[in-house]
């Protein structure tokens, strides 16, 4: 696994993940919106999806984002909650999961983790106020976080953050950070990038 060439003799090695377009799949909830808004599916080319998609497909995206339909979300890979789990159960990590999906309910966040057989527990969850690489840093003090987003990619690299970019065909959004950081085009590949 990636963490192996870590070695941390004073505490167990905080890990932390991005829920969306890391772990779990968007793509249903964009189709979704894109369906109920009578419009053709274009993938998000931009982090500000307001500025590229029409208003009601703005909006269908909000009121998704709110609603059942999250718990719902597929992971991406069949088999990341058997490695979240088994790095959970292992003492040398700590495993944490940071999003700003600004639902501010972290209820809904934890109900969808253990619904997808991530075996986590509540106090792992943070879907609170402030600027995620703040979170990162100051509260979580994380020792590696994956993300996708390119604003918490260059927040963690502005404020020292170790960072791994999840980027992808996906995430079309991010590919202009690829060569300023280290990135895989799944979940999975970071974490066994050493076999």
């Amino acid at each position: 696994m990636i963490f192996g060439s870590f070695c941390y003799n004073s505490h167990a090695m905080r890990i932390t993940f991005d829920l969306d377009s890391v772990i779990f799949d968007l793509k249903p909830v964009y189709v979704e919106a894109f369906r109920r808004a009578n419009e053709p599916y274009v993938k998000p080319t931009s982090w500000d999806i307001k500025s590229i998609y029409s208003q009601q497909v703005y909006e269908n995206l909000s009121q998704l984002w709110a609603d059942d339909f999250l718990y719902t979300m597929p992971v991406l890979d069949k088999k990341i909650p058997y490695i979240l789990n088994d790095l959970m159960a292992n003492p040398k990590y700590e495993v944490f999961f940071v999003t700003e999906r600004r639902l501010k309910q972290p209820e809904m966040t934890y109900m969808q983790l253990r619904n997808a057989g991530i075996n986590c527990d509540f106090s792992q969850v943070f879907d609170q106020e402030g600027k995620k690489s703040d979170i990162l840093r100051d509260i979580v003090k994380t020792d590696i976080h994956f993300d996708d987003s390119p604003f918490v990619v260059q927040g963690c690299l502005d404020k020292g953050v170790p960072v791994v970019m999840i980027s992808n065909n996906s995430t079309l959004y991010n590919h202009f950070l690829r060569d300023r950081v280290e990135y895989y085009k799944s979940l999975r590949q970071a974490l066994y990038k050493k076999g």
